[in-house]
């Protein structure tokens, strides 16, 4: 089975869009680690490829986490990375092992002492041909650009959003909000979903609320959220 579980939660995403996140468009998805950033974006790309009539394919990079993790923790969704690969619906590129100077297993990876901004953008670019997809997650984008600063750091992610765009593919970026830095991807990106969560006793309360999306007329309150067996579910 491809999964069947991703359903009304994400689709609340598009009523406070009032329609959705403009095709071609650039997302910056931030929180703190354990607000579900990954999941969400992971989320949005299994959406198209289940929910629409026309399946739209996509492109996942993994950067801080494997892909064997990744389809790992996928599976608790519901969601077969795998055999949605296999049916060239999704490619995974695998920018993390080359990273860690890892042999990569997937044919869409970053070889060890190759990366750069510039090796993983061509890579988005072949797979992007490969399957003809419309949708993209690069999980996190700060990943890329650990060495850079200032100018080169702008100029990086001015670059990353101009391909983006000319490639035609809708994405989420996901960062955590307070990296050093993040101000550059927040001015470059086309729209703002903010991650949060607070402790109250034993319980813990996730909050998502869209910072700003060019565009399109947006919802601005603080919306809760859980994760769940199903992804992430909107209390809309």
């Amino acid at each position: 089975m491809l999964g069947k579980r991703c359903n009304t939660g994400i689709l609340e995403l598009d009523k406070m869009l009032i329609g959705g996140i403009p095709r071609g468009r650039t997302v910056l998805v931030e929180g703190p680690p354990g607000t579900g950033k990954t999941t969400l974006s992971l989320h949005f790309l299994i959406a198209g490829i289940l929910m629409n009539k026309d399946p739209e394919p996509a492109v996942f990079v993994c950067l801080d986490e494997s892909p064997t993790d990744l389809i790992a923790e996928a599976s608790a969704f519901g969601w077969n990375l795998k055999k949605l690969m296999e049916l060239d619906q999704l490619v995974i590129v695998d920018a993390f092992s080359g990273r860690l100077g890892l042999r990569p297993t997937l044919s869409f990876a970053i070889p060890p002492g190759k990366f750069d901004t510039g090796t993983v953008m061509d890579r988005i670019t072949e797979a992007q041909k490969k399957v003809g997809a419309t949708r993209l997650a690069i999980d996190p984008v700060s990943a890329l650009l650990d060495e850079l600063e200032g100018k080169s750091r702008r100029e990086a992610i001015l670059s990353l959003a101009a391909l983006l765009a000319r490639l035609s593919l809708t994405t989420f970026m996901t960062s955590e909000m307070n990296e050093a830095g993040v101000a550059v991807e927040r001015y470059a990106a086309h729209g703002l979903i903010r991650l949060n969560y607070s402790e109250v006793g034993n319980k813990v309360n996730r909050r998502l609320r869209i910072v700003k999306m060019r565009e399109t007329m947006h919802a601005m309150d603080v919306i809760p959220y859980e994760i769940t067996v199903k992804g992430i579910e909107l209390k809309v």
